[in-house]
């Protein structure tokens, strides 16, 4: 539902009270109470803007002066409504479309795998960032969700743990890398989908496109994307990968057991082997998950929690640090990530309390695990220089940010 006018608003005054007092609206699933709260993307509502939109409900939510009203929004064609088209103020700089695949009407879900050569790259680049999106709008009907990866030249295209390059689902649309963090794509690459089409009553064209904004100049530092850090063991210690392209993660996923009627908490940690800045934070769960929490131990001994998820399955979320507040995490810290899984009655997303719920790619099955968009650091150096500049500024001009 769209509401673009005071009369599309006007009746759903009380119920839109009840969802902004309760946080739920605007979707920001991430304890406010706790943590770094300084995010590029935060649409939350501030304390006092709640109050204002629940005293207007409680005057009878009147019309105002009608001359104030903004005008009606203008809704851009498909082609061009590119969201982080307005946040680099232009379209992308390369579309990468996957090959057309159909979808028959009322089958089974779909997984097709397909890939596209980047014939039209010819010199190396930087991406600034990279959204993923349908690219019809009969594929939105279609479409659950999205994977994609990149395989570089002389890079072996069986490996498991091939480099993701965007990932779309419900609240996710791509990844927006820092100002001084490129992530690098050479000529002679390929990229791969990995997509859920969910069939309808008729017979679909679905079609991806990937949208890629690049870096003017190379940038200080290289990123290799996202890294998933699993947590699906009640005991011991699992991997956080220090260094390769794409994550050797933390436990094994077939180790994730949820009893019936009960609630489980994971623990996953790891001890990083290289100097790390963390500069964006999502979980990943399904429908048991009841929250989700990252916390470190500094080399001299200091605790810091990090962030809280308060996991919603219908908004993956990424939440992009500001500058300013990026955990930066010297070689030595350990990494401690939770899971907490509600698989109760009292979990309102539970569709059968009753089942035994294991691993697995169905939305009925779980999987659990944060992932972290990382800068490693190899030449120390660098990390203690933005630790310095980051000491420096907040000498200067002391912020309520929480630390690194």
């Amino acid at each position: 539902m769209s509401l673009e006018s005071y009369e599309s608003v006007r009746p759903y005054a009380s119920l839109i009270r009840a969802k902004v007092e309760s946080r739920q609206m605007p979707p920001w699933p991430l304890d406010k109470g706790v943590g770094i709260q300084r995010f590029k993307n935060d649409i939350s509502l501030t304390d006092q803007e709640i109050e204002t939109i629940v005293q207007w409900v409680d005057q009878g939510a009147p019309l105002g002066d009608p001359a104030a009203l903004p005008e009606p929004p203008i809704w851009p064609e498909w082609e061009d409504a590119w969201k982080y088209g307005d946040v680099f103020d232009r379209p992308p700089d390369m579309v990468i479309r996957s090959p057309m695949y159909t979808v028959v009407a009322n089958g089974m879900d779909q997984y097709p795998p397909m890939e596209v050569a980047l014939d039209e790259l010819m010199e190396e680049r930087w991406i600034r960032a990279i959204e993923i999106r349908p690219g019809t709008p009969e594929t939105r009907a279609v479409f659950h969700h999205a994977n994609s990866y990149i395989l570089m030249p002389g890079e072996d295209g069986d490996d498991p743990d091939r480099a993701e390059l965007a990932a779309s689902a419900m609240g996710l649309e791509g990844y927006v890398y820092p100002d001084d963090t490129g992530r690098l794509i050479r000529p002679g690459s390929t990229v791969s989908f990995g997509m859920h089409l969910v069939p309808t009553d008729r017979d679909v064209d679905a079609v991806l496109e990937l949208g890629v904004w690049f870096h003017d100049e190379t940038p200080e530092f290289e990123t290799p994307g996202e890294v998933h850090f699993r947590i699906s063991q009640t005991t011991g210690f699992g991997g956080f990968p220090g260094h390769s392209t794409h994550p050797q993660i933390s436990g094994s996923w077939p180790d994730l057991v949820l009893p019936p009627n009960r609630v489980v908490t994971y623990r996953s940690t790891y001890v990083l082997d290289k100097p790390a800045r963390i500069y964006s934070l999502r979980g990943h769960f399904h429908l048991r998950a009841k929250s989700a929490t990252l916390e470190v131990v500094y080399p001299d001994g200091r605790y810091e929690l990090i962030n809280k998820l308060d996991w919603a399955h219908r908004w993956h979320v990424s939440f992009l640090y500001e500058d300013d507040a990026m955990p930066l995490l010297p070689k030595g810290t350990t990494v401690i990530a939770t899971a907490v899984f509600d698989n109760t009655a009292a979990n309102p997303g539970n569709p059968d309390p009753d089942q035994w719920v294991m691993w697995g790619s169905r939305t009925v099955d779980e999987m659990s695990h944060f992932r972290y968009g990382v800068t490693w650091f190899d030449d120390e150096a660098d990390f203690e220089r933005l630790v310095r500049e980051r000491e420096r500024a907040r000498e200067e001009e002391p912020v309520a940010a929480a630390g690194f």
